[in-house]
């Protein structure tokens, strides 16, 4: 128990970085998810300018540092370590891709611009992904083990749903390529079009949800484990 305490207190700071991560997370996630819609679909940016211009690299740059705050926590775990690294890695990608939201609204006939924004969208269905795998590294090295249990299967759920959106994608890419494709595809294609507002819910929402879900009760979690044993 001696042993113990100064342990504990020797990760206070490491896990207030963590919690003050999972924080910034929470609130980034739908920040993002408004901004983003907001900069393809209305003209505040332009009103707005050039704070409208700023606001994506700002939001997607909360993603980004959220997981900066998670450095300091476990560094000798190489799996979590990696993890981590790799969600970073697509919270650069998307940081570097998010100007061009603006400029897409700006200029929507340049090919250059819409590319990019797919390339954004694509970027975030893959931090999202690496984000739910962090989340449950993360809660294998948390005492809570409700949470553990939870986070590996929300992550996992989450994982599967937003995999299939690089799938749609693909496929709505490589369709115009095909001569005569199957009566079969062109159901899917057509179904899909169609359903666009319900699987929009079903593929990202719903994992976007879950894993702001997860980032709150990890934070919980830390302050719950900090303040009783503290006590």
């Amino acid at each position: 128990m001696k042993e113990s305490k100064p342990h504990t207190q020797d990760l206070l700071p490491v896990l207030a970085k963590v919690a003050r991560g999972s924080s910034v997370l929470f609130w980034g996630l739908p920040i993002t998810l408004i901004v983003a819609i907001m900069s393809s679909m209305s003209n505040w940016t332009d009103a707005a300018f050039p704070l409208g211009m700023l606001l994506p690299p700002v939001a997607f740059g909360m993603l980004w540092y959220g997981l900066r705050l998670f450095d300091g926590f476990q560094p000798q775990e190489r799996v979590w370590q990696n993890s981590l690294f790799l969600a970073k890695i697509w919270g650069l990608v998307n940081l570097g891709l998010s100007p061009f939201l603006h400029w897409h609204h700006r200029a929507p006939d340049e090919i250059y611009f819409g590319t990019s924004v797919w390339l954004l969208a694509l970027a975030f269905v893959f931090y999202l992904m690496a984000l739910n795998k962090v989340l449950a590294r993360l809660s294998a090295m948390l005492p809570d083990e409700t949470l553990r249990i939870e986070s590996q299967l929300f992550s996992k759920m989450n994982r599967t749903l937003l995999a299939m959106i690089p799938v749609g994608l693909g496929l709505m890419f490589l369709l115009p390529l095909i001569k005569n494709p199957p009566v079969l595809i062109l159901g899917i294609l057509e179904f899909i079009l169609n359903m666009r507002p319900w699987l929009f819910m079903a593929f990202l929402l719903v994992p976007l949800s879950l894993s702001m879900s997860l980032l709150w009760k990890t934070k919980e979690s830390i302050y719950s484990s900090v303040f009783s044993s503290g006590r």
